[in-house]
């Protein structure tokens, strides 16, 4: 909020939310710099073919924006982010009670945690945006505080809006709403044990979230929107890095005519999908249910694709976050507070192995932490943990195999569950520690005890028979 303003570059999607709203940005250096203020053109106006609940959030913002704005006309993009940032204020706030009983030494080091890796700088500064996938971010912060809540105090008001911001979570984008398919079948598997609504209620939302689900991947964006993803993917990662390239066009169906087409991308000038016959040939040849195929036939290309993509999102942050006006290189970023994502990216950035084994490494450290809790926990909290784990893996295949373009921010929920993971890993490895330590001191407190009533039975009358000071020293004892 204070200059100079930090955000997030728009990479050329912004248009899909601000067009609704006659918002236009007079500069737009797309990647290289943010637009702080954007100008209201009612000339300008678009109706995308997008749909994402992220349209909610910007109605809030012009009215905010009415009443501060010194200049008509006007549109200051803090104002978008004040919106953003008080859901994610909230969903901290509504977080911190949830371990008000804890230890201190154990509360504060999770309150620390949480700050260090959710307000880290590659999180914060997109709040300053106009992406589909922040609301994505906030409303799954939502959801699962507010599932929390709901199993630790049973309350039909978190249980209520549980089911809202999962909805919310399911309608922010395509790529996004799966998720909303592995909250439905955490809602199904177990009702049973959410006391806070009865059981049918919950069935209704989870076939309210299958049916949003369906119809975001059906109709929340234009028809042929997805064969721009899948000309890149193949064109970029899957053939140029292909040992057999002319086997591997086979088995995607292509002919020689696609060969010119190899390393180039779908927003390239001659690229061919600028064509509407070729776009049409291209999808009726490959879709991505076909690539999808294509990966479970050849699993070492699809480890490849995914790798190197994760090699890329390792960086983190790729796009700019000050605007022009600042006099700063293109592409600078902020690194005020940014010690998590830095941390990630000297571990990750260009080490895609390592980024999928530290991954796979911490589900299976959740599901042995699940197990050592078993007892602790409340019902089915395993099939919380499934229900993460497998929404994370979805956006991850998601991201890394079905496009090649702008990976650090196709794969952010992705990096947002897997903090999510790690911030569940740590929890639950503090509150074993701290538990199993109490258990051995109470053990520890008992052992003296029980040795002295041994001593004494032992003794017996012997004791009598020690000199004094002996039998003083073993009496204190």
């Amino acid at each position: 909020m204070i200059p100079p303003v930090a955000g997030l570059a728009d990479n050329g999607d912004f248009t899909k939310v601000t067009g609704r709203f006659d918002l236009f940005a007079p500069v737009h250096r797309i990647y290289e710099y943010i637009d702080t203020t954007y100008q209201i053109r009612p000339d300008k106006h678009w109706v995308s073919d997008f749909i994402s609940t992220e349209f909610l959030l910007v109605p809030p913002a012009l009215w905010l924006n009415s009443l501060v704005s010194k200049t008509p006309g006007l549109f200051d993009l803090r104002l978008i982010g004040a919106v953003h940032g008080a859901l994610f204020l909230l969903a901290l706030w509504l977080f911190a009670p949830l371990l008000s009983d804890k230890a201190r030494w154990l509360r504060w080091t999770v309150y620390a945690v949480v700050l260090v890796v959710f307000c880290d700088a590659a999180y914060v500064c997109a709040l300053n945006s106009f992406y589909m996938d922040e609301a994505a971010f906030l409303f799954l912060l939502l959801t699962v505080v507010f599932y929390l809540r709901m199993v630790r105090w049973n309350r039909k008001r978190d249980a209520v809006l549980l089911i809202v911001s999962a909805f919310l979570l399911a309608g922010t984008k395509s790529q996004h709403t799966i998720l909303g398919f592995w909250i439905a079948l955490l809602f199904l598997g177990a009702a049973g044990t959410f006391q806070a609504l009865r059981r049918r209620w919950w069935y209704l939302a989870a076939a309210g979230l299958a049916a949003v689900g369906t119809l975001m991947i059906w109709k929340a964006q234009p028809a042929d929107y997805a064969s721009d993803a899948i000309y890149n993917v193949v064109f970029e990662k899957i053939v140029p890095h292909s040992k057999d390239p002319d086997r591997t066009m086979r088995e995607l169906n292509l002919d020689e005519s696609y060969r010119r087409c190899i390393g180039m991308k779908a927003y390239l000038p001659h690229s061919g999908m600028e064509d509407r016959a070729f776009r049409a040939d291209f999808m009726s040849r490959i879709s991505l249910g076909k690539l999808a195929l294509f990966y479970l036939k050849r699993p070492n290309i699809a480890w490849r694709t995914m790798t190197d993509a994760l090699a890329e999102a390792g960086k983190q942050h790729l796009f700019g976050s000050f605007a022009l006006s600042n006099g700063g290189p293109p592409f600078a970023r902020s690194h005020a507070f940014a010690l998590w994502s830095d941390a990630k990216a000297a571990l990750f950035f260009k080490q895609g192995k390592r980024f999928f084994f530290a991954y796979l490494t911490l589900l299976w450290l959740m599901v042995a932490l699940l197990f050592l809790h078993r007892r602790e926990l409340p019902k089915r909290a395993w099939l919380a943990g499934l229900c993460l784990a497998g929404g994370a893996t979805m956006e991850l295949g998601v991201s890394t195999l079905c496009d090649s373009m702008d990976i650090e921010r196709h794969a952010t929920i992705f990096l947002v569950l897997f903090d999510l993971i790690l911030l569940t890993c740590i929890w639950l490895a503090l509150d074993y520690s701290r538990k199993h330590a109490l258990s051995l001191g109470k053990l520890f407190r008992k052992l003296p005890h029980h040795a002295v009533h041994r001593e004494v039975e032992t003794v017996g009358a012997g004791v009598g028979k020690r000199r004094p000071a002996e039998a003083a020293f073993t009496s204190n004892q």
